[in-house]
């Protein structure tokens, strides 16, 4: 073969093999490639996943606050921020739509992908607590009301301010009722006077109604106790007596009202700490609970300068059952259960009402002051309830854009 053929066939060789590495590098080029942004595609798919997560999370946290009515980070109820070791970042807000509608706008951040939803959602309030009260102030001793007080058993709306009806006694007593200074008492239609109208008053009440109130053929046999004493399966369906504690007075074992203000929160057992509570909510206290005051003395008993909303349920009971609520100051809305009551000073108003399970050979003396006490069926039908949460119904859940 001569020189030239042989260099020629060389050339051809070294083409074929620049040729054959030129292809080689473009295909692993292409395949790395390829495989970059696959798996940066898997990446991003795996992010997008975990946002949408982490905003149905948000939302989650968010729905649980409304149902417990617990702000569980101290600000606002509903909202919702939350940093997590795995770079997620989560943040929820409820806004209030009025009526017990919300809604509640979620978002999930992590690297690579951000993600929102927003949801309509409905609080569903669990049945309230309910209590019937024979008169504007009830108590199991006897009553005496001082000073310019009045108390009005008429029937009023739940802020007070507006007459609706002839509505029940202005106090009854399973004891003596005296009205003295210049205090006025009303009730069963009739405006407080002094004296108080023949029927505004409920001396000596009895507990009993001699009514078959369950059907078994037996009249008054149970006891306002919280036990089934007649055996069938109910109870305190056909009482005979005074109620013996605030938690009897709504049907409930012993130490439920506690429990539940445990719970939530609510439960004060110096008046240091009730008073630092009320304090930190800008001198009011916040509607829709249940306040349990487990101390001997609360004097001063200060309500909140301005009136609760909803109404709430406040106890002042301690184990003994000789609790003293003294010198009564504020606005309230609800009802108000204590042991003792002494003092209801000028400055106090409540729609709602009062009552009192102590011995009744203490007594109970109401009022030196130009205090109000006016009965309201619509605040006593708004009490809070005795579940520790609410039902939340989801109306409709969305995905959103994300600026």
């Amino acid at each position: 073969m001569s020189p030239r053929s042989r260099c020629s066939e060389r050339g051809v060789a070294l083409v074929t093999a620049i040729f054959t590495i030129t292809v080689l590098v473009g295909v692993s080029a292409l395949y790395l490639s390829l495989s970059w942004d696959g798996r940066e595609s898997e990446r991003r798919a795996e992010a997008a996943v975990r946002a949408r997560l982490g905003a149905d999370e948000a939302i989650a946290l968010a729905v649980a606050e409304l149902k417990s009515g617990v702000d569980s980070g101290g600000d606002g109820l509903g909202t919702i921020t939350f940093s997590g070791d795995d770079d997620r970042e989560l943040s929820a807000a409820a806004t209030a739509l009025g009526g017990n509608l919300f809604r509640i706008h979620g978002e999930g951040v992590v690297p690579r992908a951000r993600s929102a939803a927003d949801v309509l959602a409905e609080v569903i309030p669990s049945d309230p607590l309910t209590a019937t009260l024979r008169a504007a102030i009830t108590a199991e001793g006897p009553v005496s009301t001082l000073g310019n007080i009045s108390v009005d058993g008429r029937d009023w709306s739940a802020n007070g301010t507006t007459l609706v009806g002839p509505g029940t006694f202005g106090i009854s007593s399973r004891g003596a009722i005296s009205n003295g200074g210049s205090s006025t008492v009303g009730g069963n239609g009739r405006p407080p006077a002094r004296p108080a109208p023949i029927g505004a008053n409920e001396p000596l009440a009895t507990w009993r109604d001699l009514t078959d109130n369950d059907g078994d053929f037996t009249i008054d046999e149970e006891a306002f106790d919280g036990i089934d004493n007649d055996g069938d399966g109910r109870i305190d369906e056909d009482t005979n007596d005074y109620p013996d504690t605030p938690d009897i007075m709504f049907k409930l074992p012993n130490g439920t009202l506690k429990d539940i203000a445990i719970a939530r929160g609510t439960y004060f057992s110096t008046q240091t700490a009730y008073e630092s509570y009320r304090a930190a909510n800008g001198g009011i206290l916040p509607g829709g609970q249940i306040y349990f005051l487990d101390f001997s003395l609360w004097q001063p008993a200060n309500l909140g300068a301005d009136m609760n909303a909803p109404s709430s349920i406040v106890v002042h009971h301690n184990s003994t059952a000789n609790a003293l609520m003294k010198n009564v100051h504020g606005n309230f809305r609800g009802i108000i259960l204590a042991d003792f009551v002494q003092h209801i000073n000028g400055d106090f108003f409540v729609a709602g009402g009062f009552m009192s399970f102590g011995d009744k050979s203490i007594g109970n003396a109401y009022g030196n002051g130009n205090a109000i006490v006016r009965f309201s069926s619509s605040a006593l039908s708004g009490l809070p309830s005795s579940s520790a949460t609410q039902s939340v119904r989801i109306l409709s859940w969305q995905r959103a854009a994300m600026e």
